[in-house]
């Protein structure tokens, strides 16, 4: 277990927005959180964080920040078809991805160079380009805060959601994820019902599962900036589901998409929201929306948590006025 005190958090999100923790403390093997939980560090305020890809320091954090380290990404069933492999929280996802097409287990391909940890992957039930995780997790296994016993969840368990799981909301700073078993094919079956990743494949034959990765992290690195380069988090608003009646009324005024849920909901792109409001493009001293992706947020250098959160809800409201439609962020804000 490994305790830094008094630490600049610059580098440990992705926005790049100055602050400091009172303490990190960083974790290697399983067994340090029972270490860390008896200590003096888990008494006060503390956090559990990843790569910092969905969270946006407003303040200094007075407390611990606890980051997971633990590796290891092993093949734990072989089912024919099926393999079930199991990853570490403190795995960087794209890595893990990785490591999955060069084993020949599909299915993550899709979700490409999203910025985080595997811990984070349940807990946000990440998706992109036509993909959840939630389709492809097996089970999840846990350190129980209030007992220190090791438990597991499947699926059905976690109660997952349009970027949300049971570990958001009825589960929350109840337990620290430790490791994601994933149900992945042992046959390539590409998925391209995402509309710009078909175009981008529509010359080759076959599609690989591959070939889908390198499409969609091609496109994101269009469309999305290098936060190593210019600070963001990547998406900072979820796209809102509305009920239909209401995107017809808005469809006689604007061209606006819409990707149908059920007869009575459907979810309409807070990006093109967010541009038909004005905000593309647009930047307000060192922050700013991205020119490519309105739905990015970007620090130009020495933009604060603040300057952020202003320009954040000055969007949700200029949305809500024109709209009338509740945009959420999608970023946690401390």
């Amino acid at each position: 277990m490994k305790i830094s005190k008094n630490v600049s958090l610059k580098t440990y999100t992705t926005f790049g927005v100055q602050a400091y923790a009172d303490t990190v403390v960083e974790i290697e093997k399983e067994e340090e959180l029972q270490a860390f939980f008896a200590s003096e560090y888990a008494k006060g305020p503390y956090m559990f964080i990843g790569e910092g890809s969905n969270l946006l320091f407003v303040h200094d954090y007075k407390g611990t920040l606890v980051k997971m380290q633990t590796k290891g990404i092993t093949k734990v069933a072989d089912q024919g078809r099926q393999v079930i492999i199991a990853a570490k929280a403190g795995e960087v996802w794209d890595d893990m991805v990785r490591y999955t097409l060069a084993h020949g287990w599909y299915g993550l391909e899709n979700l490409a160079i999203i910025p985080g940890k595997v811990g984070s992957s349940p807990v946000q039930n990440i998706g992109a380009y036509g993909c959840e995780v939630k389709d492809f997790i097996y089970e999840v296994h846990a350190y129980e805060i209030a007992t220190g016993n090791m438990v597991t969840f499947s699926r059905e368990d976690c109660e997952f959601d349009y970027r949300n799981s049971a570990f958001k909301h009825k589960w929350k700073g109840q337990y620290v994820v430790t490791e994601v078993l994933y149900a992945l094919s042992s046959v390539p079956n590409v998925n391209i019902q995402y509309e710009d990743v078909k175009k981008r494949l529509e010359h080759v034959s076959p599609i690989t599962p591959q070939h889908v990765y390198d499409a969609v992290a091609q496109i994101r690195r269009e469309k999305l900036p290098d936060p190593a380069v210019t600070g963001n988090a990547g998406s900072f608003f979820k796209n809102p589901i509305i009920p239909v009646s209401k995107y017809n009324k808005l469809k006689e005024v604007y061209d606006l998409k819409m990707y149908p849920i059920s007869n009575e909901v459907c979810k309409v792109p807070a990006a093109q929201l967010i541009s038909l409001c004005g905000w593309k493009g647009k930047r307000v001293g060192e922050v700013g929306v991205h020119t490519q992706q309105a739905l990015v947020l970007v620090n130009y250098g020495e933009g604060t948590g603040e300057d952020v959160l202003h320009m954040a809800m000055q969007i949700q409201a200029d949305v809500k006025e024109k709209f009338d439609i509740d945009i959420q962020m999608e970023v946690n804000i401390i």
